[in-house]
């Protein structure tokens, strides 16, 4: 085969260019206008991008946008946007801390009692209606008793029926009496206090009289406008607050892209990566709903302490949160909230096969040659039952994991999968060995149902389940706080339930942040008073503001 020289080729190049070098010319002219025209167009392009990303607008007002209500009255209405907005609207006589803890809002001075099961407060003396009315120790009283004539159906019934009676003693002292002493924690009494003088339990349109940081500015058939109240007993806001009635198909993505919505609590699982995919701001909020393992405590295999622990060490349950929670879950060593009344607890159980295989040797656990099983020290074979419900795919995935990982330390796993209704029947009756479930639970992690004796799981642990009592009684935040980290060991030791991990929420918006928000899933406007926020000012493209099909 013959190879040519480069020399050869050089000179083959210099004839063609000669001759074409009319060609040639041409068609360098037209390259170099077309050049020229695309750098001139991506250089106006990058400068308008530029100013389009670059101009923001400092305002002190925050746009949301809800559904418009159709019950307005704050006791009555099971509407959820106007149960996240009654915190704004309304002040309480404690309220809920970020760990879930509790703290006085309209009560400036309290003290408990645990035997008798009764609070005396005293009322802050600055704290006024919105109508510039004080709030008096009646207007206490009557919101106890307006919610608890209202019934099941109210949204804070579960809060005060609780409470006997309140007995005022002055304007501003009053005493809380609950029915039964181990009902009486200061988390029941979170629940807005309203006007005696204006309140109709009848009217579904609002009343316009509030006890807390906002009060009604305006309120039409296009929006509702919230501006400081001037009688709150602390610090105004600096910031007014908007919620703009959405129509059907409107995209509020969009809106938020230009500004004219601030944000969105977003609570689905993709909510995170939508969010990113429109380049929003996406700040997480923890959520109270998680994922557990449940253990029958009526299986003869399962009463054994040690049994339930090495299941556990065996799962890896980071790996189940980061492949099934969509980069929105936590692993948490407690089925109570991260964080809980920000208690300092330790990780107590930490996946590890081998250690959980040592411990079972230790008990007298050994795996069979012959049919490779565990076999526990009576001779029995450790095989288990894990139920789930059909219709969730995930908990089907999740389950076959879990049976993977029990398999390396020889445990077989049979997963049974039953529709909801039977699901939740066979839990009700205790025919499982593992059930994976799921709980979302409201600001006060109220656990005794979960812990009682003829429950499910047929618990009878007197150390927890006293311990889980005792979180319901009129203790001190303190207290509650101390009692809750015996709690966190004692269960971390005995593992009646283990949780996989718990889901995450967030608040997707546009603009910029000058002050991070903080919003909480039980509030997505927590602390919004002191919220800083800047609006894009300018933004070209209004395209995807369409109306969805």
């Amino acid at each position: 085969m013959k190879i040519e020289s480069n020399r050869s080729i050089l000179r083959d190049v210099i004839d063609f260019l000669h001759k074409n070098i009319i060609v040639v010319i041409v068609c360098f002219v037209l390259f170099s206008g077309s050049l020229a025209a695309l750098v001139i167009y991506l250089d106006q392009d990058k400068d308008e991008n530029k100013d389009e990303k670059a101009q923001f607008k400092a305002t002190d007002t925050l746009y949301f946008s809800i559904h418009k209500p159709q019950d307005m009255n704050i006791l009555t209405s099971d509407e959820e946007d106007v149960n996240q907005m009654w915190h704004l609207l309304y002040a309480s006589l404690f309220y809920f801390n970020e760990d879930l803890s509790v703290s006085p809002d309209l009560v400036k001075d309290y003290k408990t009692d645990e035997k008798k099961g009764t609070v005396s407060i005293r009322i802050n003396e600055n704290a006024k209606f919105s109508d510039g009315k004080r709030i008096t120790s009646k207007d206490v009283a009557d919101s106890v008793e307006n919610i608890k004539d209202i019934g099941e159906s109210g949204p804070f019934y579960l809060y005060a029926n609780k409470i006997d009676s309140v007995k005022i003693k002055d304007d501003l002292n009053a005493v809380i009496n609950f029915e039964t002493p181990n009902d009486a924690s200061l988390t029941n009494l979170v629940f807005p206090i309203i006007s005696s003088d204006s309140y109709s339990g009848s009217e579904k349109s609002y009343d316009q009289v509030t006890s807390g940081q906002f009060m009604i500015k305006n309120f039409n058939d296009n929006k509702i406008e919230l501006t400081s109240n001037p009688g709150y007993y602390g610090k105004l806001s600096k910031n007014n607050i908007i919620f703009s009635f959405s129509t059907r198909g409107e995209d509020v993505n969009g809106l938020i892209t230009i500004g004219s919505i601030t944000g969105k609590f977003a609570t689905g699982i993709n909510s995170k990566t939508d969010a990113e995919n429109l380049k929003l701001n996406f700040k997480v909020v923890q959520s109270p709903r998680m994922e557990y393992i449940g253990f029958n405590f009526r299986n003869e295999l399962l009463k054994k302490k040690v049994l339930r622990k090495s299941i556990v060490e065996a799962i890896n349950f980071n790996e189940l949160v980061d492949d099934y929670f969509a980069d929105l879950g936590i692993q948490n060593n407690s089925i109570y909230y991260p964080g809980f009344l920000d208690a300092k607890t330790k990780t107590m159980i930490e996946y590890s096969p081998s250690k959980s295989s040592i411990l079972l040797q230790k008990a007298g656990y050994k795996r069979s040659e012959e049919k490779d099983v565990l076999i526990d020290p009576k001779g029995h074979e450790v095989k288990l039952r894990l139920l789930i419900n059909e219709s969730s795919q995930m908990r089907k995935s999740m389950a076959e994991d879990i049976k993977k990982f029990l398999g390396k330390i020889n445990i077989k796993v049979e997963i049974e999968s039953a529709p909801n209704d039977e699901y939740f029947e066979r839990i009700n009756k205790g025919e499982f060995d593992m059930f994976i479930g799921g709980l979302d639970f409201d600001p006060r992690y109220d656990m005794r149902k979960l812990f009682d004796k003829s429950g499910p799981i047929g618990y009878s642990n007197e150390g927890v389940i006293s311990l889980v009592n005792r979180m319901e009684f009129c203790l001190t935040p303190e207290d509650r706080r101390a009692n809750y980290q015996k709690l966190y060991k004692k269960l971390s030791d005995d593992v009646p339930f283990y949780c996989i991990g718990y889901y995450k929420y967030g608040l997707a918006s546009g603009g910029r942040w000058n002050k991070s928000p903080n919003p909480t899933f039980f509030n997505p406007y927590y602390n919004c008073e002191n919220w800083e926020w800047e609006k894009p000012d300018s933004i070209k493209d209004k395209s995807n503001l369409r109306k969805q099909k």
